[in-house]
């Protein structure tokens, strides 16, 4: 059975400060047309869906706008965090065929949990910087090896001890 591409969920502003340590110069919007310029790149030479997630704290634009890059801007109420994981949530058996973009530990557990895969916002921002115009990703083969970096995320080790603490208060809070 042949499966189609992975799709990748970015914590959008988790990404920017990787891309942009020292973003001084340059405005908010700019550096999300910035930011949404390379995953639009990366988007068409990987031929896979690429949906990037802003906090709409304090933003005009708190909607979703999809064109080839899907952009969210969450509500008001809502964090980009939240919207990453309900969407993961929301996902069932879908879920093995997406990868979260973000370098927040809780939503890496949390959507990992649910059995989606991940990588650090700043191993990347590292290879689209890097690699701009070699990045290919191709049915589990690549030239930059981020499939690989994938796999190796959550690659079925154990968990340490601060991690099965990190579990236990994590579930704690749960039961009541």
């Amino acid at each position: 059975m042949k499966t189609g591409p992975s799709e990748f969920v970015v914590d959008g502003y988790n990404l920017i400060h990787k891309l942009f340590p020292s973003p001084a110069t340059m405005s908010l919007e700019l550096l999300r047309q910035e930011t949404e310029k390379k995953l639009l790149k990366f988007q068409r030479q990987n031929n896979c869906p690429v949906t990037i997630v802003y906090d709409g704290k304090g933003s005009s634009r708190e909607h979703a706008i999809v064109m080839p890059l899907h952009i969210v801007f969450t509500p008001a109420a809502t964090s980009a965090d939240q919207w990453i994981i309900e969407y993961v949530k929301s996902l069932n058996t879908r879920v093995k065929k997406v990868t979260i973009i973000s370098s927040d530990d809780e939503i890496r557990r949390y959507t990992a949990a649910f059995g989606a895969k991940s990588i650090k916002s700043e191993l990347f921002a590292s290879h689209l910087k890097k690699n701009e115009t070699a990045i290919s990703i191709t049915e589990g083969r690549n030239r930059t090896g981020l499939c690989s970096v994938i796999e190796k995320t959550f690659n079925g080790e154990l968990l340490s001890d601060r991690e099965v603490d990190q579990w236990a208060r994590l579930f704690a809070r749960g039961r009541s």
